[in-house]
Order: C-alpha cells, then sequence, then structure tokens
C-alpha cells in the first residue's frame, strides 16, 4: 500500500511461510529484534508470557513517564522514570541540533548512556556531580531514590525476560596513573574501569579496546576504533548493548514488495524493499502535531516499538522536533488504541555514529570534557564512544506457525493503514523497566536487496 494525497493504494499479495524479520541496531551497541512472518490479532499480554515472568497488569505506555514534573508528584519509581524520559528527548534534541547534516539519521540508547553516566554522580568533584544530575534530569531527587531507581533500570535488563538475548556492558577506559583514574577509582562496579596507557601505547591500547568490544558481543559488533586514540587522552567512556527478540506479530516474506518507495521529500524517493503485515494494533494521531503513532510489540507485550510517522514528508519531521515535549508526548499516546491496520515497513539499513560528546556538553556536560580553559577537573573524558548500525530484514528464527491463509487479502474496505515511506521518529520502550531502550530518527535509510539464497 502507498498514500499520497490522500489516496491509499494497497498492493501485494500471496500467502505462505516465510523467513522471519529481524532488526539490529549497534551503538557501540547491537539490537537484533526478531519477529517471525504471519498476520495476526494482539493476543492478551500473557498468551505468550513464561509463567515465570512479571506481566504489566495496566498500560504503563511511555505517557506515564511523560507526566508531571518528575519532582512533585508520584512515586519515586515514577519520578525517577519520568526524569529518564525527559532525559530522553533532551538527548535526542541535542543530538539533532549537533549532527552534521539536517537530514541525518539519529539513533542512540538512552539506557547505556545513563549507565555509563550514573556512576560518576559519587565522583569527589561537586561540579561534575551537579552537572550529570542536571544532564539526567535528577537534580532535584535524592540520592537514595536516584540509586533505587538506576539500579533498577540496570537489573531489569538482566530479567528472565531477556534471558541471554540482552547484554549491556560499558567500561571507562582511564589513563594509568593519571587524576582520571584516581578520581574514578571505587566508583563503577567491579571490571568496569580498566586503566590503559593512552600516552605511550596507543596501539595497543586500540587492541584491547576492540578486543573487549567483541569478547563483550560475541563479535556481534565490530570494532568500533579503526586508529588508535591519542597520545592526549585521558579517558573514554565505551558503552556496548545487545538485544534479540521476537516480535508479537508475524510478518510474511511473500507479501514484501521489493519495488516500494520511500520519500525522504515529496520530490525525492527511491526504490526500498517494503515488508507487508494486516495486523491488529494500537494506532493513533494527533492533529495538532499532525503525526501518527503505532505500537509494535514483542512478545508477551513486555517491550515495544513505537513508529511516529509525521503527515508531510518535507517538513513534517522537522516540525515534530521541535514540538517533542513530555505534554504533547503524552498527548499523542492518549490517543492510541486498538485498530486493524494495513502496515509497511521499509527492509533498510543505517549507520550512525552520533555525536554524543557535543550533545553532552550542549546539555550542560563541560567539566569533564577537556577545553581551552587553564583549569583541568579531576576527570578528564575525551569522548564516550558511541556508534548506531540499525538493519532491518528477513532473516532469524521461527518460533509460530504462520496463521495467514491465501484469502487473508492486505488491503480489506474498513481497515486503516500505516505505510513508513517517509522519515519517521522509533524507539522501544520497556514496559517493566519505565524506561528506553534506543530512541532514533530514520530519514535516509539504505535499502537491503536479498538475492535469492538469502
Amino acid at each position: 500500500m502507498s498514500y499520497r494525497g490522500g489516496q491509499a493504494v494497497f498492493g501485494g499479495g500471496g500467502a505462505g511461510r516465510g523467513p522471519t524479520m529481524s532488526v539490529r541496531i549497534v551503538c557501540g551497541m547491537v539490537v537484533t529484534l526478531l519477529a517471525s512472518p504471519a498476520i495476526r490479532a494482539i493476543p492478551s499480554p500473557s498468551k505468550y508470557a513464561s509463567p515465570t515472568l512479571p506481566i504489566p497488569t495496566t498500560s504503563p505506555r511511555p505517557d506515564r513517564a511523560a507526566g508531571p514534573d518528575p519532582t512533585t508528584t508520584g512515586s519515586s519509581g515514577q519520578r525517577f522514570s519520568q526524569a529518564h524520559f525527559q532525559f530522553t528527548l533532551d538527548l535526542y534534541g541535542a543530538l539533532v541540533n549537533k549532527s552534521s547534516h539536517p537530514n541525518a539519521n539519529v539513533l542512540f540508547s538512552p539506557v547505556g548512556v545513563a549507565a555509563a553516566l550514573s556512576p560518576l554522580l559519587h565522583i569527589s568533584d561537586a561540579d561534575v556531580t551537579q552537572q550529570i544530575r542536571q544532564v539526567l534530569r535528577y537534580s532535584n531527587m535524592t540520592t537514595g531514590e536516584i540509586e533505587e531507581g538506576h539500579t533498577a533500570m540496570i537489573d531489569n535488563l538482566a530479567d528472565a525476560y531477556y534471558d541471554k538475548d540482552l547484554r549491556l556492558a560499558y567500561t571507562l577506559f582511564v589513563q594509568q596513573g593519571s587524576s582520571s583514574a584516581q578520581s574514578t577509582s571505587g566508583l563503577y562496579p567491579a571490571g568496569k574501569t580498566r586503566e590503559v596507557d593512552f600516552h605511550n601505547n596507543g596501539t595497543e591500547v586500540l587492541r584491547g579496546i576492540n578486543q573487549w568490544v567483541a569478547r563483550e558481543t560475541d563479535d556481534l559488533v565490530g570494532a568500533p576504533l579503526a586508529e588508535a586514540p591519542t597520545a592526549q587522552m585521558d579517558a573514554l567512556a565505551l558503552v556496548v548493548v545487545y538485544f534479540s527478540g521476537r516480535w508479537l506479530h508475524k510478518f510474511d516474506r511473500n507479501l514484501t514488495f521489493d519495488k516500494g518507495l520511500f520519500f525522504i521529500t515529496s520530490e525525492e524517493r527511491f526504490e526500498i524493499p517494503m515488508m507487508v503485515g494486516r495486523l491488529e494494533l494500537p494506532l493513533g494521531y494527533s492533529a495538532d502535531l499532525e503525526v501518527r503513532i503505532l505500537e509494535l510489540p514483542f512478545v508477551a507485550r513486555r517491550l515495544s516499538m513505537f513508529i511516529l510517522l509525521p503527515d508531510h514528508p518535507d517538513h513534517g519531521l522537522a516540525s515534530l522536533e521541535r514540538n517533542i515535549t513530555s505534554d504533547n508526548i503524552k498527548a499523542l499516546f492518549s490517543t492510541l488504541k486498538d485498530e486493524r491496520v494495513n502496515l509497511r515497513v521499509p527492509r533498510f539499513r543505517v549507520d550512525v555514529v552520533p555525536p554524543l560528546q557535543d550533545a553532552l556538553v550542549s546539555l550542560g556536560l563541560t567539566s569533564i570534557f577537556p577545553t581551552t580553559l587553564d583549569t583541568h577537573p579531576s576527570l578528564l573524558l575525551h569522548d564516550v564512544l558511541h556508534r548506531a548500525v540499525c538493519e532491518v530484514v528477513e532473516d532469524g528464527e521461527d518460533w509460530s506457525p504462520a496463521l495467514a491463509s491465501g484469502g487473508d487479502q492486505v488491503g480489506t474496505f474498513g481497515d486503516k493503514y500505516f505505510e513508513v515511506d517517509h522519515p519517521f521518529i522509533f524507539f522501544l520502550w520497556d514496559y517493566i523497566g519505565s524506561s528506553v531502550l534506543f530512541m532514533g530518527r530514520v530519514v535516509t535509510p539504505d535499502p537491503i536487496i536479498l538475492t535469492p539464497h538469502n
């Protein structure tokens, strides 16, 4: 189905059972989202749930985190979640503003960045701790509330729901014997800081960093550094995240339309394969923001991908980004309701190195990064290494039988439609942890063309 000028045109056909859909996100990190191919309605949250796993009995969507001022209302857990969500929106906006091109793709992990920065709240430098509190939106929370929320957020990712499919690893490489090494000693959990010799043996440091990434991700993430660090470096933060999960719904590879179109603007377009499904999904719309929102849940509906698709391919994304506030997000999520949706999602790849240091500095975290000032902070962090690669391909594990039949047409009178054929924003939301695993925007996806042998 394509949509232009208010007209919906449906296409595709055939039924059967094909490979699964996978999404891989690498950010110095990698995420792989696996889904089998088929068409079905949303079952109850417990249908695919392990009896040992806690399943949400309410609907703690991100709009609950985009609620009132986290310093004034709710439990400490709610305040922490609200602070985390606001930090996510802040960092997204900063990355957009600091991107090298106005149409650059953006991808980052708020949980991963927070995990790397939070231990520095205990550093002896008052300027550093104050700035990190402000950036992470913890300014008016007690130390106990912050520690409780941070611990719960990280522990949640080690829950049985994720089993061995999720790996969150972060570390701080510091110059041996430096003030950075002394100031961070004991702040991070065991094994999360490593003393190296940036000043005299950059080549060996390069090898060690890349080996650490390979070990922590089972070689799922490529080497993040191509060149040896400079001899002036004192500290480098590195985050690695790996996730593999299954969609609640299935997509049929036989329905994939190889000649789909993606519109960078109304005048600039290119061909890209479009995966097709007819699904019952939460769908909403905001006339004020001129954006549609769709929820694509994972198994057990504990984790979901939310896609925010502006109406206008030319100026819709920029307009939406200017208006991404907690209140507007809350209002947008309040419009979600289950609908039968004809869905098309491109098969694509995006490779991003977000300007994380520049973004954090713009948010007020200046004390730990090198400047031309004469002052020398106790911790001199030269960079926060962050690389992101996102792939959406039809590949992976077949975990349940296909339910589609040859008579199940894509596009039925009265159905809604949702075709991701122009720039959009997405994020992954964990219902139990009330946290954002990833957020990003896709402006120029690279088509993935499969050969007959794939």
